[in-house]
């Protein structure tokens, strides 16, 4: 079995040949090895803004698709306890690991266990570990595990909150174990925040074990004026955490990020900041913390007069100086140690109304995913260039699961690709951004192709290609886009 080629616009096309049984209607890919690609599908669409996978149910089924993207072996995955929750799937080193919850009536807990996947065989053919437990309280809906590996893939961690005794202060537990499952270390740290206060918004792994973890605190619990963000640091050399505040006097950081710079040593951080607010953007702020030295480097660079007239259409703040609904998404590492930063405009808006049939009401709710924007950062903080990918991409009900972009790294330039629009076939696009800023948007399938990308399925598979599951004729299928 074979799949089909078709050369369009200097980007090679293939698509998959799937059988019968790749049903399903959301899918992503999961990893890869020399047998092939390794496809996660489910009756329910993933977060597309989020890494981790946290399953809706586990009624889903994993693929294997060889390198001709030929269907190899399909497995529906029945877990032990048909009542858990699926926390995420990953592989760690050249082992698949599937991680899920289950909860613990007896003693009040929720149970984190790890399920090795036969590979060559397409089946769980050893027993569960069971990795980690805490209390679990369903009435406030804790117990939540966050899961991340380091960047070499051998080592991943386990991190959540809870209450610490009668005061109700959430504590942080972490285990950080070898992609073997054996555990390296573990500490619990209480705070001084109650639920609710001590927000965790990213959660990065090195690869000497050392955990990173970029947090906020919501003292007003309204507006989010001033998050007062902090880099949290967590060592098996260390009894306590470590505290570094990130913060720029007088402005209003929002959608701070972090990336780990293992070959300079240091921790990045990008977002952006507002004069007003924390809910717009005038500028970027970039920050670097040394490992070595443990010292924080702070950069702002305002929005340009010439970039923001690009945006006279749209909806924008303080006399046109800040934007609105712009979210960073990626950081990318530059070798000379700037960074490319990559944005998209997304919210969401719901309508309720009356169904006089069902007498009851519905809330409808749309996916809004506009631009993209793309900034090249110089290791002083200054905006080489910036770029803009447009689109207006608006859905309805879908959790946005065919909106925003896949993104393709190489040497020496970006690749989005994108449908053009959300129906059921769409025009897809390829925007490619070189390291110099000079970009070139193509049509790379028309709308009678049939196609309909999933960007938040998407893998990159090697330097110039990227897989991505897609809706052909409205059935599941794959695309492979090399460049």
């Amino acid at each position: 079995m074979t799949a089909t080629q078709t050369k369009v616009m200097a980007q090679q096309l293939t698509i998959a040949n799937t059988d019968k049984s790749f049903k399903h209607m959301y899918s992503k890919v999961i990893g890869q090895n020399t047998q092939g690609y390794f496809i996660l599908r489910s009756n329910y669409p993933f977060n597309n803004k989020q890494n981790q996978l946290r399953l809706r149910d586990n009624k889903i089924a994993i693929s294997l698709l060889n390198k001709n993207l030929a269907v190899v072996w399909n497995l529906n995955v029945h877990l032990p306890d048909m009542s858990a929750d699926i926390q995420d799937i990953q592989f760690l080193s050249d082992s698949l690991y599937l991680f899920y919850t289950s909860i613990n009536k007896v003693n009040s807990s929720s149970d984190l266990y790890a399920i090795k996947l036969d590979l060559k065989k397409g089946e769980f053919n050893q027993a569960p570990i069971k990795l980690a437990s805490i209390a679990f309280d369903r009435k406030s809906n804790r117990g939540v595990y966050y899961i991340q590996k380091s960047k070499n893939g051998k080592m991943f961690s386990t991190m959540y909150k809870q209450p610490a005794g009668e005061n109700d202060k959430m504590a942080i537990d972490v285990n950080v174990f070898q992609s073997d499952l054996t555990l390296l270390w573990h500490q619990n740290y209480p705070t001084e925040f109650f639920d609710g206060v001590l927000l965790l918004n990213d959660f990065k792994l090195g690869n000497d074990s050392t955990l990173y973890f970029l947090t906020s605190l919501d003292l007003a619990k309204k507006t989010l004026r001033d998050r007062k963000f902090n880099l949290t640091i967590a060592s098996s050399k260390m009894p306590n955490l470590l505290n570094v505040p990130i913060m720029q006097e007088k402005l209003f950081l929002n959608d701070l990020h972090m990336e780990i710079d293992e070959l300079n040593q240091k921790l990045v951080f990008a977002g952006f900041y507002s004069e007003m607010n924390s809910t717009s953007s005038a500028g970027i702020f970039t920050a670097t913390f040394s490992v070595d030295s443990q010292k924080i480097t702070k950069h702002t660079e305002s929005f340009k007069a010439k970039f923001l007239n690009e945006f006279v259409t749209e909806q924008t703040v303080n006399r046109g100086t800040e934007l609105i609904n712009y979210f960073l998404d990626h950081i990318v590492l530059r070798s000379d140690g700037g960074l490319l930063l990559v944005a998209e405009s997304n919210y969401v808006t719901e309508s309720t109304n009356y169904n006089s049939y069902y007498q009851m009401y519905t809330t409808s709710y749309t996916y809004h995913y506009d631009n993209v924007l793309l900034f090249s950062v110089q290791p002083n903080g200054k905006i080489d260039w910036e770029q803009i990918i447009r689109k207006n991409q608006v859905s309805d009900d879908d959790a946005a699961f065919y909106s925003s972009y896949s993104m393709l790294v190489d040497a020496d330039r970006i690749h989005f690709v994108y449908n053009k629009t959300i129906k059921k076939a769409s025009e897809v696009a390829a925007f490619t951004v070189s390291n110099k800023g000079v970009s070139d948007e193509k049509i790379i399938a028309k709308e009678s192709d049939n196609l309909l990308l999933m960007p938040a399925g998407a893998k990159q598979i090697a330097a110039d290609q990227i897989l991505v599951p897609c809706l052909l004729k409205s059935k599941l299928n794959l695309l492979r886009i090399a460049f």
